[in-house]
């Protein structure tokens, strides 16, 4: 499989800036192609280099549900919110301290470097891999264009019984729109989950890698026994 069961998601806050070098939500490859393209093992046919400044919201959708995270980076410093825009939307800034807050609640804490108040390598890891195909073990196939778009079939070498369809916005040269099908012994494909960026800019303002004045500090066990309780 490309990814561990889509439900993780929506039950664990995780997402896709701690993988690869840097953040590592893009790495270099042989960049995007609009020509018909044989299938190809090992090089993604668009780019997949992470912007050193962006912002963007992810969607992902499974079930009818939708879950939405905004992320940003500027240089080494980063920014996730999970479940943006809803009442349990948590904040995790990575920079010199690493933070996590919540707006709702008005407080924050320090965490030691790279531990954020949970687990998120894990996942982080495997979202970062997923959204832009960077498994060392997939072959790409072009499949001409969509609403605009380059659209390619990515496989895995290893496992034939999921596949991604990847949808290139090639005026910027990355994927916008992953869809994730698992397919049974038949041939036949079922749609698991998607997941794309939407309002992408490539540009972050200094005040979303800062905690708001009026915000309180507490101890990090503090922090998460309010975010849990409420």
């Amino acid at each position: 499989m490309f990814l561990s069961n889509p439900a993780r998601y929506f039950v664990i806050c995780t997402f896709f800036l701690a993988a690869g070098t840097g953040c590592g939500l893009w790495q270099n490859t042989t960049g995007h192609a609009v020509r018909p393209l044989e299938p190809e093992r090992s090089a993604a046919p668009f780019s997949t280099k992470e912007p050193e400044t962006y912002q963007a919201e992810i969607v992902i959708t499974a079930g009818g549900r939708e879950r939405r995270i905004f992320a940003a980076r500027k240089g080494t410093r980063s920014r996730i919110d999970y479940d943006h825009g809803t009442p349990g939307q948590r904040t995790v800034i990575r920079a010199v301290p690493d933070l996590v807050y919540s707006e709702r609640l008005g407080i924050y804490a320090e965490t030691a470097t790279g531990k954020p108040g949970q687990p998120l390598s894990e996942l982080e890891t495997d979202v970062t891999a997923s959204l832009l195909n960077r498994r060392p073990d997939t072959t790409y196939e072009s499949l001409g264009r969509e609403n605009g778009l380059s659209k390619f079939r990515a496989l895995s070498d290893e496992n034939r019984s999921s596949e991604v369809i990847v949808f290139v916005d090639d005026n910027i040269g990355i994927p916008v729109k992953q869809e994730f099908y698992s397919v049974g012994s038949d041939g036949q494909k079922v749609l698991q989950y998607t997941m794309e960026i939407r309002d992408l800019k490539l540009e972050a303002d200094d005040a979303l890698f800062t905690i708001p004045n009026q915000a309180r500090k507490v101890p990090l066990a503090e922090f998460n026994r309010m975010t849990r309780q409420n």
